[in-house]
């Protein structure tokens, strides 16, 4: 288990990075022939239209990350951030010499993981922290699949570094990174303090605080976003289809969520996630539905909702400890 080597608290930062893929073939509507067991190859073309403007599909996706991010939000606990915040003070205090400040914080914060323990009997990390990253690749299928290629060519040859600059730009993803403070260990660490400051070790005293600070567990959650995209094409086909628009523009959005959830596994979110296939067959139903006249909002909910699980399973899978 990695933890945190340095004392700070950060706050909510978004920082957005769009890369683009370049591809020696230009022709999105065609995929590499050569295959090996690390190349995802997906039979789809990629629709050359979208019936929906791209700063209204921008500012949606949007919308859904900051939902994603206030979800992650919601579970810092206050006492927990108030618990982190005065072991911090204490550490100031007692390297200005402000020993009483530094006891007193330490007290606040006995208080609070107390709290905690009171009210969340047997639990043990929670947060009390939050930064996001946001990077966004502009690419498609046939340019994923060729840099694959380029990365096992460079392997093949020892060229470690080149390969993972190439994977390393494969993603397309939020990654929120959560700071956590361990209540099985951190009471006792103030409790430990408290008892050195009692015989006068002050010194000692910090550098117990100092270890309980670097003891805060850091994780990360990926929310992919090309599954946020085809969720938001998703919602605005069902949009069109109440409104009794135009069969083809609801059926143009769907084909282009399928291509955005095939992209995804591409890139490696979920793998080879049998769910993936059991969606676009979900999609290709709700299409000829729609062809056929005998669509209803119910088969598009459905379908709303199963992708809704199967990104929150994701998201969850993507758990890991840095």
């Amino acid at each position: 288990m990695k933890t945190m080597k340095s004392v700070f608290l950060t706050f909510l930062v978004v920082a957005i990075t769009s890369v683009g893929l370049t591809s020696c073939n230009n022709n999105n509507k065609s995929h590499p022939k050569e295959t090996n067991q690390n190349t995802v190859i997906h039979k789809v073309v990629k629709p050359d239209t979208l019936n929906m403007s791209k700063d209204t599909l921008a500012r949606r996706v949007q919308q859904k990350t900051l939902k994603e991010i206030r979800k992650q939000q919601a579970m810092v606990a206050k006492e927990a951030l108030a618990a982190v915040t005065q072991t911090n003070n204490a550490i100031n205090f007692i390297h200005t010499r402000h020993v009483k400040k530094a006891e007193t914080a330490i007290k606040a914060a006995l208080v609070n993981t107390r709290i905690l323990l009171k009210e969340n009997p047997g639990a043990d990390l929670f947060p009390v922290d939050q930064s996001v990253n946001v990077h966004d690749l502009v690419t498609t299928i046939p340019q994923v699949n060729q840099a694959i290629k380029a990365a096992n060519k460079a392997m093949a040859k020892g060229n470690y570094q080149a390969a993972a600059a190439l994977l390393n730009n494969l993603k397309s993803e939020m990654d929120i990174v959560t700071i956590n403070l361990p209540l099985s260990t951190f009471p006792d660490g103030l409790k430990q303090a408290l008892t050195l400051f009692d015989k006068n070790k002050t010194q000692q005293a910090q550098q117990v605080l100092l270890n309980m600070m670097n003891s805060l567990v850091v994780n990360q959650v990926i929310i992919p976003l090309p599954i946020l995209r085809a969720q938001v094409m998703m919602a605005e086909s069902r949009n069109l289809f109440n409104k009794k628009e135009d069969k083809s523009k609801v059926t143009n959005l769907l084909e282009n969520a399928d291509y955005q959830l095939k992209l995804a596994q591409a890139l490696g979110y979920g793998n080879f996630d049998k769910e993936y296939t059991d969606i676009s067959k979900d999609i290709a139903h709700v299409k000829s539905s729609v062809k056929k006249g005998n669509a209803s909002q119910d088969i598009f909910e459905k379908l709303m909702e199963k992708t809704e699980k199967f990104k929150d399973r994701l998201i969850k899978a993507s758990k890991k400890i840095r």
